[in-house]
């Protein structure tokens, strides 16, 4: 939740509507960049698959980043919070119509390189980030903490 005194970080949504990775998709996608960020001093990195859910109140995964590096408990650390894509062949025990299970739970190196190659780029460019690894993390839950997972792999 939000506490009293502690500086607000932005958060700007934007789409993504042409991958060579997964081709025909397009997604939402949010970046939060604390209010302590300078440029001169690299921010850390946290990506979040299913990322607007990690927005909503039963997450409030924003707040939780402001409150931490305000109180010094955690780095400057950029969220980026991305979605899915969709259209997508859905799922074929939950359904749906988005590119989700074809994106998470894939073993390959594809969502990898999607990140590597496609969206991280022209935000690299905007804001200066870490080149440690130890700066840098993947999260999700369900299939979203298999796509972080094998990604890190």
């Amino acid at each position: 939740m939000p506490q009293a005194g502690v500086p607000r970080g932005t958060i700007t949504r934007a789409s993504w509507t042409s991958s060579a990775i997964y081709p025909g998709t397009a997604r939402d996608y949010w970046l939060y960049v604390p209010q302590q960020y300078a440029a001169a001093q690299p921010a850390c990195l946290m990506i979040f698959q299913d990322g607007e859910r990690y927005l909503r109140p039963a997450f409030n995964a924003n707040f939780v980043f402001d409150n931490l590096i305000h109180r010094g408990e955690m780095p400057v650390t950029l969220g980026l919070f991305i979605n899915a894509g969709s259209p997508g062949p859905g799922n074929p025990v939950y359904g749906g119509d988005d590119n989700r299970s074809f994106e998470y739970d894939s073993l390959g190196d594809a969502y990898a390189r999607f990140l590597l190659e496609e969206i991280l780029p022209p935000i690299q460019a905007q804001y200066a980030i870490t080149s440690n690894p130890a700066g840098r993390a993947l999260c999700g839950y369900s299939s979203g903490g298999i796509c972080a997972f094998t990604a890190a792999w």
